[in-house]
């Protein structure tokens, strides 16, 4: 409801506030739901029993007849209607607000209503199990016709005086501290059994150590722990792995060696070949033995070691091949190196260590002899090489603008020093017995 007036008093009675001074325009506005005006009814005039139509009657007077001014609320309401034209669109708004406000105040009259009539049947029911005739008279009849008479009661509760038994407590506090106890015990077991893990570890990576193994921590993206290096970058190699694997730990606190990449099952292979009525045939054989199947960390130490120097002999051996193709050496497949000389032909390749038993010597004569050698000779030159290395590393430096010899660049430190010895004494000998021959035909003549 926003605004009623009575024709004969001009009595202006609203429930909404007027309007901004600052916004004359503003002539429509909405109105607060009567949840909220009740409430602050009641907190501005107390309880809606206290208020009668008499009592307003009087208060309008009074504020009418004040100094004989009017009405506040009617002045400022008659100059809002002074101001506001009336128009079809106000009127149809008014008419919606006050048919709005009007089903608003129905349906609150409603509920009221209703829970009214539900309280003084719980009332009546209640009354009805003392005074079934009393009770009766105020029942709904829906109610009397569901519900019997009488069949709700009241009775008066005496609270049980509280008694602290002492056994409960002790129960509690008894199977907190078995409960406590039994965690205590599971995890006394488990770092017992971690710490006996830890020390088998250790006592492993100690028995290393005393081998005269160089240890160093490791810090890599998945693992922080003790590390073995078993390369040869401090003897003075070059080479692009510099043999370093770390000392893991199992579940059960064995060591383990792991190394970088793939684990290397390749060693080198030197065979000889002469023909035969005009067929090649391999005369002899010898390559690197290793032993493979070796379980303790230590071994497995030395083999990672002999693998990788197998490994870098190989790449120096076919990196030099190229300064030395002019005299007929090739390079086949990336894994066989194949040196023609006098009378013989040397075939370097790296075979798998599964694959030894099958490329023995062939029958252990002056050839299977001569491949061995040359396998010797050729893990001996790699040596020097490094040691070669380790020395121009320990060199001082030269000052600054002195002209550098280059003459070593590019040299055969392997291939070279092999071939010099394998061909240079029979092209010698060769050499000789034709000059004898010459001279032998000279002196016929």
């Amino acid at each position: 409801m926003s605004t009623t007036s009575t024709s004969g008093d001009d009595i202006f009675v609203s429930l909404e506030p007027p309007p901004l001074a600052e916004d004359p325009s503003q002539t429509i506005r909405s109105f607060r739901n009567l949840n909220q005006i009740i409430p602050q009814i009641s907190l501005e005039r107390g309880s809606f029993i206290d208020i009668t139509e008499e009592n307003l009657r009087k208060e309008i007077e009074q504020l009418q007849n004040r100094d004989g001014q009017p009405y506040p609320e009617q002045e400022n309401r008659q100059d809002e209607r002074s101001k506001v034209k009336p128009n079809a669109t106000n009127i149809a708004q008014f008419e919606e607000d006050f048919n709005n406000a009007r089903a608003d105040l129905s349906r609150l009259i409603g509920a009221a209503q209703n829970e009214a009539a539900i309280s003084l049947d719980f009332i009546s029911l209640l009354i009805s199990s003392v005074r079934p005739v009393a009770g009766t008279t105020s029942m709904s009849p829906h109610l009397k016709s569901h519900v019997p008479v009488g069949s709700l009661g009241t009775d008066r509760v005496k609270p049980q005086p509280y008694v602290e038994d002492m056994s409960v407590c002790l129960g509690w506090k008894t199977q907190s501290i078995s409960a406590a106890t039994e965690r205590f015990a599971r995890a006394a077991g488990r770092l017992a059994e971690e710490a006996e893990r830890e020390k088998k570890y250790w006592e492993q990576v100690e028995e290393i150590a005393v081998c005269g193994e160089v240890l160093s921590k490791m810090r890599m993206p998945d693992y922080k722990g003790m590390g073995v290096r078993y390369g040869f970058a401090d003897a003075g190699s070059t080479y692009k792995e510099k043999g370093i694997a770390t000392l893991r730990r199992n579940a059960d606190g064995n060591l383990v060696l792991k190394t970088e990449g793939e684990k290397r099952t390749k060693v080198l292979s030197v065979a000889i070949w002469r023909r035969s009525d005009g067929e090649p045939v391999r005369t002899g054989q010898h390559s690197t033995k290793i032993n493979y199947e070796s379980t303790d960390v230590k071994a497995e130490i030395k083999q990672a070691r002999d693998l990788l120097f197998e490994d870098e002999l190989f790449f120096q051996i076919a990196r030099e091949t190229r300064t030395l193709a002019s005299q007929g050496i090739t390079l086949d497949f990336g894994n066989k190196v194949t040196m023609p000389l006098p009378g013989l032909q040397v075939v370097l390749e790296t075979i798998d260590i599964e694959d030894q038993d099958n490329s023995m010597d062939v029958d252990g004569g002056p050839d299977s002899v001569i491949a061995e050698a040359i396998n010797v000779v050729l893990h001996l030159l790699l040596s020097k090489l490094h040691r070669k290395n380790l020395e121009a590393r320990r060199s001082i430096p030269l000052p600054l603008g002195t002209r550098r010899h280059t003459a070593d660049t590019g040299k055969s430190e392997i291939l070279e020093p092999l071939i010099r010895c394998l061909a240079v004494e029979p092209i010698k000998s060769s050499l000789m017995n034709l000059i004898a021959d010459l001279m032998s035909a000279l002196k016929e003549k």
